[in-house]
C-alpha cells in the first residue's frame, strides 16, 4: 500500500518504490506463508477479504477517475460563459444591462429570473462555476437575478463558531455594475459536529449577503479615497496609524427606513453616490429574496461509453464501470436526505459519459 502510495501520490520513481516494495514484501511474504499452514483451518476467510476489500477499493479509484476526466469539460470560468466585457461596454449608460453569452456559447443573451438561486457547488474551486450552473444557463439561457454559489467544505475540527462559518466574495462584477443580475460565491466551512443544511440557511445566507453588499460600498470608496490623499506615498511601507484608521473601514449603520449611515471622512457627492450604490445593492437582493429563493443542485447521470468491436479490453473496462456505478448508485448522499424545505429545491440533470 505505501509503494502505490509512494507511486502514484508521490510521484516516486518506479525503481526506487520498486526497491522498497521487494524489500518490505519479502518481509510480508514471510509472514504470509507461514500463516498458509492455517489455510484449511479457516484462515482462508481473511484472505478472501482482503482481497474483496482491495478490489473494492481499486474499482472506486479507477471509475472516479474517470469521472473526473468527463466532469473537466465542465469546469469553466464564469468569464468563459458569461461574456462581461458585453456589459462594460455599456456602463456609461445610466441603464441596467442583461448579460449574454461568450462568442463560444452562441451570444445570445440571458434572460433574468425573478428570485435568488442557490447553485449547490461541490468542487468549491475558486476560478471555476458550478456544473449545475453551467447546464441551467445551456439548457435555459437564464440566469436568477441573484446567483449564489454555495459550497459546503468540512473541516478537521468538531465545530466552526457561528461567525465564521460563512465567507462571501463577489465572482462577477462589482457593486457599481449596472447589470441585472449578480453573482456570489459563498462558501460554509463546518465541523463534524455542526449541524449545516438546515431550513433557515436561506435566511442565513441572505443576511451574509447584505452585511457583504455594505462592506463591498463603504470599504471602496474608503480605499479610493485614501489613496487620492496619499498621492504617490502608496508605494510606502504602511504605518500602524493608516492600518487602524477608522476612514479606511468606516462602520456602516443601516436604519429601518433604508437610510444608511456611514461613519466617514467623504465628500458629500462622494458620500451620497456611496449611499446610493448600497441601497440600490441592498434593495435588487431584498427584491430577489422576497421573490423567491431556491436551493438548485445537480442530478448527475453517468452513461458508459458503447464499446466497438469485440475486444476483451473494452469489455473489462465496460464491466468495470458498471459496478463502479452500481456502488456509487447505492452509496451516494440522496437529495431527499437534505434538511431543507422541499418546495424550494429544484434538481437539474444532466449526463456525463465515461
Amino acid at each position: 500500500m505505501v509503494s502505490l502510495v509512494a507511486h502514484i501520490i508521490w510521484r516516486l520513481p518506479l525503481p526506487l518504490v520498486l526497491f522498497g516494495y521487494l524489500v518490505f514484501g519479502a518481509l510480508d511474504g514471510v509472514y504470509l506463508s507461514s500463516a498458509l499452514t492455517k489455510v484449511p483451518e479457516g484462515a482462508w476467510f481473511t484472505l478472501v477479504l482482503a482481497a474483496l476489500l482491495s478490489s473494492i477499493f481499486v474499482l472506486w479509484r479507477y471509475g472516479k477517475e474517470n469521472q473526473w476526466q468527463a466532469e473537466a469539460s465542465d469546469r469553466l470560468a464564469p468569464s468563459e460563459i458569461i461574456d462581461w466585457g458585453h456589459a462594460d461596454r455599456l456602463a456609461a449608460r445610466d441603464i441596467l444591462i442583461s448579460l449574454r453569452f461568450t462568442y463560444t456559447f452562441g451570444s445570445a443573451p440571458i434572460s433574468v429570473i425573478k428570485g435568488m438561486g442557490i447553485f449547490f457547488d461541490k468542487s468549491g474551486l475558486p476560478n471555476t462555476t458550478p456544473t449545475v450552473f453551467v447546464h441551467f444557463l445551456q439548457k435555459f439561457q437564464a440566469a436568477p437575478a441573484v446567483a449564489v454559489f454555495f459550497h459546503i467544505r468540512p473541516l478537521p475540527l468538531p465545530s466552526v463558531p457561528l461567525e465564521e462559518r460563512l465567507t462571501v466574495n463577489r465572482c462577477l462584477g462589482t457593486l457599481t455594475s449596472n447589470v441585472r443580475n449578480q453573482f456570489f460565491r459563498v462558501t460554509l466551512r463546518h465541523g463534524y459536529t455542526d449541524e449545516v443544511v438546515h431550513r433557515d440557511l436561506r435566511s442565513q445566507i441572505y443576511e451574509h449577503l447584505r452585511a457583504f453588499v455594505i462592506r463591498e460600498g463603504t470599504m471602496s470608496d474608503a480605499h479610493s479615497s485614501r489613496q487620492q490623499e496619499t498621492g504617490n506615498l502608496a508605494t510606502s511601507e504602511p504605518t500602524s496609524s493608516m492600518i487602524n484608521s477608522s476612514s479606511i473601514f468606516p462602520t456602516p449603520k443601516l436604519h429601518e427606513d433604508g437610510h444608511i449611515t456611514i461613519n466617514a471622512v467623504t465628500k458629500p457627492n462622494e458620500l451620497q453616490e456611496q449611499q446610493e450604490r448600497v441601497r440600490r445593492g441592498l434593495l435588487s437582493l431584498a427584491s430577489a429574496y422576497e421573490d423567491q429563493a431556491v436551493y438548485i443542485v445537480g442530478k448527475e447521470q453517468m452513461r458508459i461509453q458503447e464499446v466497438m468491436g469485440c475486444k476483451p479490453r473494452g469489455w473489462c473496462r465496460r464491466i468495470a464501470l458498471a459496478a463502479f456505478l452500481w456502488l456509487r448508485s447505492n452509496t451516494g448522499s440522496k437529495i431527499a436526505n437534505l434538511n431543507v424545505d422541499v418546495d424550494k429545491l429544484v434538481e437539474i440533470g444532466f449526463v456525463k459519459v465515461i
